[in-house]
């Protein structure tokens, strides 16, 4: 691991950059586990990304292993899931 950071270091400023301002970490993925009135319990991988723009900006993504249970019961959800999602207009009322 030392190399492949000494080696990263010498070829790419941008690495360089990030190393020095101590922006390069690894974690790892954490699992959360729902519940879910259609297909039951999921226990799914987290990750979270943070994103350019705003500070302190993230998205979260969950996933499921495929050939398990969880995988299935995602599957079934996306099959399942309405085309579009209902209409949230406001009802518009004239004075």
């Amino acid at each position: 691991m030392a190399n492949l950071v000494g080696e990263l270091l010498l070829k790419s400023p941008d690495f360089a950059r990030l190393w020095e301002r101590y922006e390069v970490t690894g974690r790892k993925p954490a699992q959360k586990t729902f519940h879910h009135p259609h297909v039951g319990t999921l226990t799914l991988t987290s990750q979270s990304m943070h994103l350019e723009g705003p500070p302190g900006q993230r998205i979260g993504v969950y996933t499921a292993e495929p050939g398990t249970p969880d995988h299935d019961a995602m599957m079934l959800l996306d099959m399942t899931a309405p085309a579009t999602a209902p209409s949230q207009e406001i009802p518009h009322t004239s004075t």
